[in-house]
């Protein structure tokens, strides 16, 4: 089913989410701390007299989910004149008579600029006094908005799917980095700078701040406005990827570590997350990788001299996008994380996952029979990671898990994914290291009407990192 312009097609509009996005990650590196990065962020004295929440306004943050839709179907209806968005009374009627199916839209689409999408909606919830849990009700009513009443396509289980809870992982990502920018406190040429670029990570949130006088206003900052830490590190080099013909480029990555789960408390959700999305110059699409890890509550099980050991609930995004394998997916899952702290500040971590897969995108040969280039369906997936450095250095990390769906929509059958990726990042100079990772995808698809598939995709990088 085609979605709106803000959820973008094969062409030109896709093309403007992933940019919105990179808007939406790359000013973050702006107001990095120079401390170590270990060390909490100061506090201001100013903080002790922080504000209190904003109170939930249901009836503001439920119009403007209603008013984001409004304003992008008439976007797409008057001024690109799209067919899709001639709606009306016959088209409701079909819509809610006929109930939702699986469209065809392509994988970047779906996976990427759906959750987007849905950020938009969380984000006006998220600004009208909503923590993240109130938050997921406006945006699975924006969602359903848009499904039955912007369109004359038939309702989607998929968008329905990826705008609601892919858009509750960006939309609270977003939401954290855009408070990052923010100082109240500010005035003259700094404070109009965070405020712009607060508004284009965050436009919903900017645009409200511009209407009620905030953007202007001096006050003091929310403390939960910065993290106890945070850090972000670039790598860029070269990367083969061997998919038949090997496909040779240069990549640029970007990891972001807001919080740390092992040394603070998880009062909230997101509290700690890590955000990671990676460039290249040959897969003709800007990102063609992008992952979101959140965790949304953690029990302390042992806490004593150089170990600590969580168990956690948390909430993953997940998008691969090459010319060699496509996959990507929302899930919620269990992890048990340990820390074990060595002399000189170096740390041993262990990280262990289990996550129900709410619905993933996969690459399949025989999709095409059903209409469609990729297949749809639930699954679990376990992982581990292992590292070891400073952090958020890791000088060694071993990452390994696999992933198991079971075709709802595509070719039937099942698919069982292996991913293995070693990383060496050594120092060479103050916060610069080079390194090198070689990673493994393996998929082995069992189709019930189609011989079994099995494909192995090696990828190698050499990488200077700047931490």
């Amino acid at each position: 089913m085609h979605h709106s312009q803000w959820c973008g097609g094969r062409g030109q509009a896709a093309r403007w989410r992933k940019a919105a996005l990179l808007l939406s990650l790359l000013p973050s590196l702006a107001w990095t701390n120079d401390l170590p990065a270990d060390a909490p962020l100061a506090r201001d004295e100013d903080e002790d007299a922080a504000p209190p929440p904003r109170p939930r306004q249901f009836g503001w943050a439920l119009a403007e989910v209603t008013a984001i839709n409004l304003a992008v179907w008439g976007f797409d209806r008057y001024v690109l004149n799209k067919d899709f968005a001639r709606v009306g009374l016959d088209a409701w009627r079909t819509n809610l008579r006929t109930g939702f199916v699986w469209d065809q839209d392509d994988f970047s689409t779906n996976q990427f600029a759906h959750p987007y999408h849905g950020s938009t909606y969380f984000n006006a919830a998220r600004d009208h006094g909503f923590g993240y849990w109130g938050a997921l009700g406006f945006t699975l009513v924006g969602s359903v908005q848009w499904e039955l009443f912007a369109e004359n396509h038939l309702p989607s289980f998929n968008d329905l799917i990826n705008t609601t809870v892919g858009g509750w992982a960006q939309g609270e990502v977003i939401y954290r980095l855009s408070s990052m920018m923010l100082d109240q406190r500010a005035t003259g040429t700094e404070r109009a700078a965070r405020e712009v670029t607060a508004g284009l990570l965050n436009p919903v949130r900017g645009f409200n701040r511009v209407v009620r006088g905030d953007a202007w206003r001096s006050a003091p900052n929310p403390k939960d406005w910065q993290p106890p830490v945070f850090a972000s590190l670039a790598r860029a080099g070269y990367l083969n990827i061997d998919a038949g013909p090997p496909l040779n480029q240069f990549f640029a990555e970007l990891d972001l570590r807001y919080g740390d789960a092992l040394r603070f408390p998880v009062d909230a959700p997101f509290d700690a997350f890590n955000l990671g999305v990676q460039f290249t110059t040959g897969e003709g699409r800007l990102i063609s990788r992008a992952e979101i890890r959140g965790a949304l509550a953690m029990l302390p099980l042992e806490n004593g001299g150089n170990e600590r050991v969580l168990l956690g609930a948390f909430q993953h995004f997940d998008y691969n996008d090459t010319q060699a394998y496509e996959l990507g997916g929302q899930s919620i899952g269990a992890g048990l994380m340990y820390r074990y702290l060595a002399p000189r500040g170096r740390e041993l971590r262990l990280a262990l996952h289990l996550r129900g897969v709410v619905l993933a995108g996969i690459t399949s040969e025989y999709a095409e029979r059903a209409g469609r280039d990729y297949d749809y369906g639930p699954g679990l997936a376990f992982s581990f990671d292992v590292s070891y450095g400073r952090w958020p250095w890791e000088y060694l990390k071993l990452q390994a898990g696999t992933t198991w769906l079971h075709t709802l929509n595509g070719a039937d059958g099942n698919h069982l994914v292996h991913e293995g990726t070693l990383l060496l990042d050594v120092p060479l100079f103050a916060n610069v290291g080079l390194g090198a990772s070689f990673t493994f995808f393996e998929r082995n698809s069992f189709f019930r009407d189609f011989d079994t598939v099995s494909r192995g995709i090696p990828q190698a990088r050499v990488f200077l990192s700047v931490h």
